[in-house]
């Protein structure tokens, strides 16, 4: 059976598996999002194992989903029950009446999404996981090529150990507890920026990124650049699959928005407008992804992209760096996971941990 159609069926039949649910507790300042939790047992994912999730709601997900792919968080693992390192941000907090009329997000929380890159512990990503209760896969690869595993993916998460300097950060939860806020090249913490998924500069290349910031996905191509393993290729997207997926994260803003559910709970029941808040954040976030503009609900930024048929995206998602939805898994341009298929995650490594993500 070739390697494409056994990543294929395995893809298709992977289980999330997990042991006993998290300790939660709730979200820092008057974001939704709950900070810290523990579990009973950690995970059996090896050390440089490159750690494959998708969340069932949000706005990386519709966009995702709205570009044909499945995969939507990717992390890196230095070893079972160790820490984890991975890029991503907490829900933004609503701004006061009446500015959130117009921009109902916090614009610096959006724009700049915190924590960013980190280094946490088994209780934390656990919480970050499963917390929320809307995972809907997870999987672990392992650096190989035809000639069988390798260290390259141990050789990876050694050089952030080593390379990439840290600023130990209390929670913003739980002052007892700390995390690890990863630096970037200018010496200072990098940030999560929803522009990386429209446009990604050069990071795959080591260079830095608008706002000193990077997704999970880029973040993991740059530190394979830079520990030597050459660079991955980013994807263009065709200006088609570009509108598609603007479309799709507005109507997903919007409606988790009106529901109270998913990334943006609380927004629609925190004010009254003279029009309808959860449009206005809608807009906002895709102005924010779309065009790095994350302080205006304009609409004319979404149209002016929308109506010229030039404007394309150009990133490295979660599924090109393991190789799946048609991404090339071997050759030039791909990572040192890309060749394995799906390796069942389990909680089942000793010692009960508890830890903040933020």
């Amino acid at each position: 059976m070739s390697q494409l159609v056994t990543k294929r069926i395995r893809s298709a039949a992977m289980a999330v598996v997990f042991t006993a649910a998290p300790a939660a507790f709730a979200g820092a300042s008057d974001t939704s999002d709950g900070a810290c939790g523990s579990t009973s047992a950690g995970w059996n994912a090896p050390n440089g194992a490159l750690v494959l999730t998708r969340g069932s709601g949000g706005p990386v997900t519709s966009v995702l989903s709205g570009v044909g792919e499945y995969r939507t968080h990717s992390l890196l693992s230095h070893g079972p029950g160790g820490e984890v390192t991975h890029e991503t941000m907490y829900t933004p907090g609503t701004n006061g009446w009446p500015t959130y009329c117009s921009t109902p997000l916090k614009v610096n929380e959006l724009t700049s999404g915190y924590p960013g890159a980190a280094r946490i512990n088994q209780g934390a990503i656990y919480q970050y996981l499963y917390g929320g209760g809307g995972l809907e896969y997870i999987a672990y690869q392992r650096s190989r090529s035809s000639a069988g595993y390798d260290t390259k993916g141990e050789t990876i998460t050694n050089w952030m150990l080593h390379s990439m300097p840290t600023v130990a950060t209390a929670s913003k939860k739980d002052g007892s507890q700390s995390l690890l806020r990863i630096k970037g090249d200018n010496g200072y913490p990098l940030n999560y920026t929803l522009y990386q998924y429209r446009d990604l500069e050069n990071v795959h290349l080591g260079a830095a990124g608008w706002n000193n910031g990077m997704v999970c996905s880029t973040m993991i191509a740059y530190a394979q650049y830079k520990a030597g393993f050459g660079p991955v290729s980013a994807f263009t997207y065709d200006h088609a699959t570009l509108v598609s997926a603007g479309n799709s994260l507005y109507n997903a803003v919007e409606n988790e928005c009106n529901t109270g559910l998913g990334f943006w709970t609380d927004i629609g029941s925190k004010a009254t407008c003279f029009e309808g808040i959860c449009d206005d954040a809608a807009r906002q976030v895709r102005n924010c992804m779309a065009a790095g503009q994350c302080g205006t609900d304009s609409s004319s930024v979404w149209s002016n992209i929308a109506n010229d048929p030039n404007t394309v995206s150009r990133s490295i998602s979660p599924d090109r760096l393991g190789g799946w939805s048609g991404h090339p898994y071997s050759g030039a341009g791909t990572t040192v996971w890309s060749y394995d298929t799906s390796n069942t995650v389990q909680w089942n490594s000793g010692g009960n941990v508890y830890g903040c993500w933020f």
